[in-house]
């Protein structure tokens, strides 16, 4: 069905240049449903409207498919589904036609424009994957940097990396997985990347492509029956003092101990460094030097949840209780200025899971990025620690 659709289509699209444009009449109708359509919103705001006007959209041919994908590309969800359900049934009826004719064109360069939403550009791509199916791969390893379409690229580049190592050019694979590596964000495609680069004699570096902090004073546990941790204020909140000590959980006697994480990824497994507790608080303290402002992301992920200061500033704080360690998993927008920067992070550890064969575990994992992911500029202020 699909090769017979592309036939179709090749021996349709020289035609496209001879459909007749909407008078401006039907112009003016079709930006008028448009806007009804636009007006829907949450509750069922605006849905009869709404429905009936996408109804008399989905009657019209495909020379109204660009300005439809073009209304598309909005925040508003509930009118964006509305003018999706007129799209499917367009090329739906479209596509069943014996020589089908779709502005190829146009949906070529849709799909590829990184500025338009990320879900009409990804509906759009697969059409484009029946209509013309080598399109795909031809404009993915463009998109390396593309927020949608990043992890099918850097998935593509590697399997172009693999093909080209198992006919032996080495040369062409290092180049592909280094690519791949640059651009990648997710853990899969990190280690993926990072694996297949040492094996063909390159080695790479994930907490400096990530911008990683692995550098902290750790200071715990402090006492925090049940979960009250996240709202109790304990000392280091007040005032950061690295040569001071404290009363800890059950009378123990803590003080700031120098870490350096040795994960791939950063990630700071508190239960060996600190205490295998339950019910307790933690702090990280880092310093790091920069030389100039920035305006960056700060990215992290803590078990069970986290608040972070920066400069003295409270950036980030979030009440998740057994929400696991992922990558990026809350994001915050920050300021790193230029020499000394101090960031203090409090990682709280509940009570164990209702299902005691759930491991209790308390962990931080913490970058600063620019918007693509890729590391912000800094270093650690902090001496080298054993691991």
């Amino acid at each position: 069905m699909i090769a017979g659709l592309y036939l179709r289509v090749c021996a349709a699209v020289v035609l496209l240049a001879h459909v007749p444009v909407a008078s401006p009449i039907q112009a003016d109708e079709i930006d008028e449903l448009i806007a009804v359509v636009a007006k829907a919103g949450p509750q069922g705001a605006g849905s009869v409207e709404a429905r009936r006007a996408s109804t008399l959209l989905t009657k019209r041919g495909v020379e109204i498919l660009p300005r439809l994908l073009r209304a598309m590309d909005t925040p508003n969800v509930v009118a964006a589904n509305w003018y999706r359900s007129a799209y499917e049934s367009i090329v739906a009826r479209e596509a069943a036609k014996p020589a089908p004719e779709f502005p190829v064109p146009f949906l070529q360069e849709f799909a590829r424009d990184s500025k338009r939403q990320g879900r009409p550009r990804r509906m759009v791509l697969s059409l484009l994957d029946e209509l013309t199916p080598a399109y795909r791969d031809s404009i993915l390893p463009t998109l390396l940097d593309d927020a949608e379409f990043r992890s099918d690229a850097v998935a593509l580049v590697l399997r172009q990396g693999d093909r080209a190592k198992a006919k032996g050019d080495v040369k062409k694979a290092k180049t592909k997985f280094q690519a791949a590596f640059k651009h990648a964000r997710e853990v899969g495609q990190l280690t993926g990347a990072t694996d297949r680069l040492n094996a063909v004699g390159v080695n790479v570096n994930i907490i400096e492509q990530m911008g990683f902090v692995t550098r902290w004073y750790l200071l715990g546990p402090f006492d925090a029956p049940g979960r009250s941790g996240f709202d109790e204020s304990y000392p280091p909140e007040k005032s950061v003092d690295i040569s001071a000590g404290y009363t800890g959980k059950d009378g123990t006697k803590i003080q700031w101990m120098l870490s350096q994480t040795g994960d791939r990824l950063g990630q700071v497994d508190l239960i060996q460094a600190i205490a295998p507790v339950k019910e307790a608080v933690g702090y990280a303290y880092a310093e790091l030097n920069c030389r100039q402002d920035q305006n960056v992301q700060l990215r992290c992920g803590a078990d069970d949840n986290l608040t972070v200061w920066l400069n003295g500033e409270k950036i980030l704080a979030r009440r998740q209780w057994l929400n696991g360690t992922r990558l990026d998993r809350f994001a915050a927008p920050a300021l790193l200025q230029r020499g000394k920067n101090k960031l203090l992070v409090k990682i709280c550890q509940g009570p164990q899971h209702k299902n005691p064969a759930v491991p209790n575990n308390w962990s931080l994992q913490l970058r600063f990025c620019d918007e693509t992911g890729y590391a912000a500029d800094f270093e650690s202020a902090l001496p080298e620690a054993a691991r």
